[in-house]
């Protein structure tokens, strides 16, 4: 199945993390792998569904195969895939939402990670 606007994205994940001697946290190492989905900006209506501190920051949606991308667990320690676009911009995944009755897809909410995080 393909999407409109679809395309070649990276996908960075990570495994699972745990906390340094200093107590911080500390995620695993990384690793890379491309995917196919259709990055586009948000419309209204789904920054009202995101938590109030996330809609202003919140900036693309991704639709994707079902099992693609993962946001954060804390039980399990896994940390939040991040997407890379063509143009180099990195984004975490905050929200996946996999609840369409009749299409196997995703749709994944953004947010553009800052540059002093990277």
């Amino acid at each position: 199945m393909s999407f409109l606007g679809e395309g070649t994205l990276t996908r960075r994940r990570y495994a699972v993390g745990a906390y340094s001697s200093t107590g911080g946290w500390a995620a695993g190492p990384s690793t890379e792998s491309t995917f196919m989905g259709s990055l586009q900006p948000l419309a209204g209506r789904d920054r009202q569904v995101l938590p109030e501190g996330v809609r202003a920051s919140a900036s693309r949606k991704i639709y994707c195969l079902q099992g693609t991308l993962r946001t954060d667990d804390q039980h399990s320690g896994v940390s939040a895939d991040e997407v890379i676009d063509a143009q180099g911009r990195i984004y975490t995944v905050i929200h996946v939402d996999d609840a369409h009755p009749l299409l196997p897809h995703e749709r994944v909410y953004l947010q553009r990670k800052r540059e002093e995080a990277s």
